[in-house]
């Protein structure tokens, strides 16, 4: 049986395997992120209530505080995963370095969401305090 579709060259094994799931869910994070702070532009811009907006905010900054911690959380898994087939003797070191270049990649991209996403967000604790903690509808 023939597949339909072209195999990669290199198809991570064991371990590694379990790292690029890991990546994966890093690579997800990222999309995620930035995917829900494109949808706040857009409801922010049609919502004028203050107390609705501050009401995305905090939905969507809770959103992106979990997909951050799921994301560090397989982050981490990988590395330990990824080291632990480096420090085999019979480990599959080229591919467990190539997986950790990768790693290292979606991680800068996921630190570049969440930058981008803190600076045009202010936390929901400055945007009360800049209010005046009281509604202003």
């Amino acid at each position: 049986m023939t597949p339909s579709r072209p195999l990669p060259l290199r198809v991570p094994q064991g371990r590694s395997r379990l790292a690029g799931l890991d990546l994966v869910a890093v690579q997800r994070a990222t999309t995620l992120i930035e995917d829900l702070g494109a949808d706040l532009d857009r409801q922010l811009a049609r919502e004028a209530r203050e107390s609705e907006r501050l009401r995305m905010l905090r939905e969507t900054t809770n959103r992106i505080t979990r997909a951050a911690n799921d994301a560090i959380q397989a982050y981490g898994r990988a590395r330990r995963t990824l080291n632990a087939e480096l420090e085999r003797r019979d480990g599959n070191t080229e591919a467990a370095l190539a997986m950790q270049a990768r790693l290292r990649s979606a991680r800068q991209d996921l630190l570049r969401a969440l930058h981008s996403a803190n600076r045009r967000y202010p936390s929901v604790t400055e945007t009360d305090q800049s209010s005046g903690s009281g509604s202003r509808e």
